[in-house]
């Protein structure tokens, strides 16, 4: 009988995995820290090492999805979007915050319609705003380091 419990517990969070990113924003609509934690939380604690994204559109709606490390996308089209994107917010939920390649894709492929991008790791964050180029913001919460850095580019095919 617990065993069964549990799995219908399982299940339930399993469904609902984007209710708290979703109730939080609902609350107060900014990207501040107890959002980003909440984006984090549901990506470590409610789905163990998922990706999750999370893009803020023009209309202040945000778009929650989930994927596997390395690919994320909208499991249903993300109707009603509307551009330009205010903010790209994604997990690495494997450790550090850095930008991939498959990132930077992302960012090249955006960055005319994109304001800001942010990839969350363990205590981590990065920031990227458009006209930075590829010069992005290190954050580490741990020891509260802040650090300009400058990403080094990868062609399509090459290894990290």
């Amino acid at each position: 009988m617990k065993d069964s419990m549990e799995q219908v517990e399982s299940l339930q969070t399993e469904l609902n995995w984007d209710f708290l990113i979703k109730q939080v924003w609902e609350k107060n609509p900014v990207v501040n820290d107890f959002f980003l934690k909440t984006i984090w939380g549901t990506s470590t604690a409610i789905l163990p090492y998922l990706e999750v994204q999370v893009v803020v559109d023009d209309n202040n709606r945000i778009h929650v999805s989930r994927g596997t490390s390395g690919y994320v996308d909208f499991q249903i089209n993300p109707v009603g979007m509307k551009l330009p994107i205010k903010c790209w917010i994604h997990t690495h939920p494997f450790g550090a915050a850095y930008w991939s390649s498959i990132d930077w894709n992302t960012i090249d492929t955006w960055r005319p319609m994109m304001k800001k991008a942010i990839v969350l790791g363990d205590r981590q964050r990065g920031i990227w705003n458009q006209g930075e180029g590829y010069n992005w913001i290190w954050l580490d919460e741990r020891t509260g380091e802040k650090h300009p850095k400058e990403s080094k580019l990868y062609r399509m095919g090459e290894e990290e």
